[in-house]
């Protein structure tokens, strides 16, 4: 009988998953962002966080490090399902390491890890605020310790909290009131209330930054939470409600000249009738001093700038020095609030918290909200990061340039 013999299957000469070629760039890129993301979501020690708050213990299902950074990367991740933000968290509970589980038992996992969520949303707040880590501000806010801006978002909530989120133009909302940091590129300050809270309602701060200059909308309009601020050393900018109506005391012309402002009679002149009866210098733009007074009596000094905008007379409310910046700029300066405004809308859209509508029990809401809320801070500590590898590369680059 003739013997055959075996073929012989040569090796193969690459791998069937061939490795990618080596990308300095790119493994640059991941460094910074693995970096910045362990330095926010190291489900060790968040696990150990957890054991030293007496959240969990050591005989466990779930990994509860795993538990949140699963909430925190989902909240990053877009879907088209139609379970939300929860769904999509154990599926990426799964994907990094964490054991299968059904949809009850991941969610009181979650629920449980809030505490510690709250905890790490807190410290990770309180450093921004502190700016150790923050470049200063350029140009000519340089003079300004930061640029902060108070302001409120809305979000509409599932009818069923409208016991406890009550809403304005829906029957449940979450309200968030921020105060967003130039400087930081983020939110320093954060708190959760029902949408019926008015913004001014939701801003007063324990302690105000000297040195540092806000901005608000006509929602905070208060002289005494300006004069506040003033008296605490902080500069502020705010739009000027049209009845308002302050003393007037004196105009400046094109050229700065001081034209005191009175009756015929010596007796103090309000703002309208300033204006109205033309006290005032006769342009368009107008600069002016007023007082302002609280109603607890304390009075100050200020200074009112009327600049045309879209057919209409804008009139903003200030402290900033009439040396240094001209009518044109305290307006210009204003629209440094529409940083906030974007802000918001990368919450809504980025972080997915305009899928919070989904949610009905109010623990569940609360994790997906602070959840959200670290993903944002993820994302900008992934951005400065990469921010400053950019200008380290283009300082390379001049540096080799002939």
């Amino acid at each position: 009988m003739e013997t055959m013999d075996l073929a012989i299957v040569p090796p193969l000469r690459r791998a069937l998953r061939p490795e990618r070629a080596p990308d300095p760039l790119r493994d640059r890129l991941a460094k910074h962002v693995e970096e910045a993301t362990l330095s926010l979501l190291d489900p060790a020690a968040i696990e150990a966080l957890g054991e030293d708050m007496r959240i969990i213990d050591r005989h466990r299902v779930h990994h509860g490090g795993l538990v949140v950074t699963a909430l925190v990367l989902s909240a990053l991740e877009r879907s088209t399902d139609t379970e939300g933000r929860f769904l999509d968290a154990r599926l990426t509970y799964r994907s990094i390491g964490g054991p299968d589980s059904g949809k009850t038992s991941f969610r009181d996992m979650a629920q449980k890890m809030l505490p510690v969520m709250q905890r790490l949303l807190l410290r990770r707040v309180r450093r921004l605020a502190a700016r150790t880590e923050q470049p200063e501000l350029r140009g000519r806010l340089q003079a300004f310790s930061d640029v902060l801006v108070p302001d409120g978002c809305a979000f509409k909530l599932a009818g069923a909290l409208s016991g406890v989120y009550k809403g304005t133009g829906q029957p449940a909302e979450l309200k968030l009131h921020a105060v967003y940091s130039l400087r930081a590129r983020t939110a320093i300050s954060v708190e959760a209330t029902a949408g019926s809270i008015h913004d001014s309602d939701g801003f007063w701060p324990e302690r105000w930054e000297a040195g540092a200059l806000y901005i608000w909308d006509l929602g905070y309009n208060s002289y005494q939470r300006f004069i506040d601020a003033v008296t605490a050393g902080a500069v502020v900018l705010q739009r000027l409600k049209q009845e308002a109506n302050p003393v007037a005391l004196a105009s400046y012309g094109p050229t700065g000249q001081r034209r005191e402002l009175r009756h015929a009679d010596g007796k103090p002149i309000r703002l309208q009738e300033a204006c109205e009866f033309g006290y005032v210098h006769q342009q368009r733009v107008l600069d002016l001093d007023v007082e302002i007074a609280d109603d607890n009596g304390r009075r100050i000094t200020a200074r009112v700038v009327c600049v045309p905008c879209g057919g209409e007379d804008r009139y903003y409310l200030t402290t900033l020095p009439r040396e240094v910046f001209t009518p044109h700029d305290v307006a210009e300066m204003y629209r440094l609030r529409w940083e906030v405004e974007l802000f918001f809308r990368n919450w809504k859209g980025a972080v997915r918290l305009d899928e919070v509508r989904r949610l009905s029990h109010p623990v569940s809401l609360q994790v997906a909200v602070t959840a959200s809320l670290l993903a944002a801070l993820l994302a900008r500590d992934i951005s400065a990061r990469l921010d400053i590898l950019a200008e380290q590369y283009a300082a390379e680059q001049a540096a080799f340039s002939p």
